[in-house]
């Protein structure tokens, strides 16, 4: 007899599942729900660069030869006047000379000319030979001082303490031609290079704080200011125009130049306001505010936003419950105001 009121209860149960499944809402989608409270608002645009310096200088010979002097390999450093690389002088030393006495020719030539000629009057022969006697004396004369001038640029000398970061060559005994470069950088002028869409840079301005992260050193968290815009834009790589904005870095032996990171600009920051998600936004700025008989739809006036945050002016207070997701309300919860 128990067997068979067990049976009774278990065919029961079954039917009250079944009419509870075919009577359950079908718009019981769970509605997610926030408390609008004070927080800070942080406006970021978020950029990648790297490690640049503001001071370096590429050096060049004007000429090519032998290079038979090499005062610094790549990665020494070097002081201010410290000769970097020398060219070979042998044949310049004697073009010098030949310079010199082409020109000790010609000048006495010219005075010569002067000394045999003291009346005022010429015929027009003397006129053209006196031109010409000239003429050949400057021409001595500047290929001398040019000849000077190649000696003295034989030989390159760092205009600044720094670091040799590039050399063109790294042994004496070879040859070199003009396109060969040796840059010295200062390491104390480093600075976060970052590429700023010209859609963005209108919100950038010197001053502002921007957040740096190196891929290098992930756990340093600088907190730098922006020091420079760049005053002419630039064509990025896919096309596009595009401005650099600089942060001064610290002194620090680790950084090293072309280091890549990521840089937040912080544009705007409020803090101790009254904000929600972005998330419960619709029609740029209407949410559904939780009453006691379901959701009501409310026009905000809205203040500082970023992607996830937006600050609330006026049409919420603190404390009030909106929907997360306003997609995940159902028409037939929301009532009138």
């Amino acid at each position: 007899m128990v067997l068979g009121h067990r049976k009774i209860s278990v065919v029961v149960l079954i039917a009250v599942i079944i009419i509870g499944v075919i009577l359950w809402p079908k718009n019981s989608k769970l509605i997610l729900t926030e408390v609008a409270k004070k927080q800070d608002v942080i406006k970021t645009v978020s950029v990648t660069g790297k490690v640049d310096s503001e001071t370096a200088v590429s050096l060049t010979f004007q000429f090519g030869g032998k290079l038979i002097y090499l005062g610094a390999k790549e990665g020494d450093s070097v002081k201010k006047g410290q000769a970097i690389a020398s060219l070979d002088r042998n044949q310049l030393e004697a073009s010098f000379r030949q310079a010199q006495q082409d020109f000790t020719a010609a000048k006495a030539a010219s005075q010569q000319y002067y000394d045999d000629h003291t009346n005022a009057t010429e015929s027009d022969a003397e006129k053209v030979q006196r031109t010409a006697i000239d003429a050949a004396q400057n021409k001595a004369y500047d290929q001398m001082m040019k000849v000077q001038q190649d000696l003295n640029n034989s030989t390159l000398y760092s205009p600044i303490d720094g670091i040799l970061t590039k050399a063109g060559a790294d042994t004496a005994g070879v040859n070199v031609t003009a396109l060969t470069i040796f840059t010295i950088t200062d390491p104390n002028s480093l600075n976060f290079k970052i590429e700023v869409d010209e859609a963005d840079i209108g919100q950038v301005k010197i001053g502002q704080a921007v957040n740096i992260s190196l891929d290098s050193f992930p756990n340093d968290n600088l907190k730098l200011i922006v020091d420079k815009i760049d005053f002419v834009s630039h064509t990025t790589t896919s096309g596009g125009n595009a401005f650099y904005v600089k942060a001064n870095l610290p002194q620090n032996n680790n950084y090293r130049v072309g280091m890549n990171g990521n840089a937040d600009i912080i544009v705007g920051e409020v803090k101790n306001v009254l904000a929600i998600s972005s998330s419960s936004l619709f029609d740029n700025n209407y949410v559904y505010i939780k009453t006691a008989n379901g959701f009501a739809k409310r026009k905000l006036t809205l203040g500082l936003q970023n992607d996830t945050q937006a600050q609330v002016l006026s049409g919420l207070s603190e404390g009030d419950t909106v929907a997360i997701d306003p997609t995940s309300v159902p028409q037939n919860l929301v009532v009138k105001n």
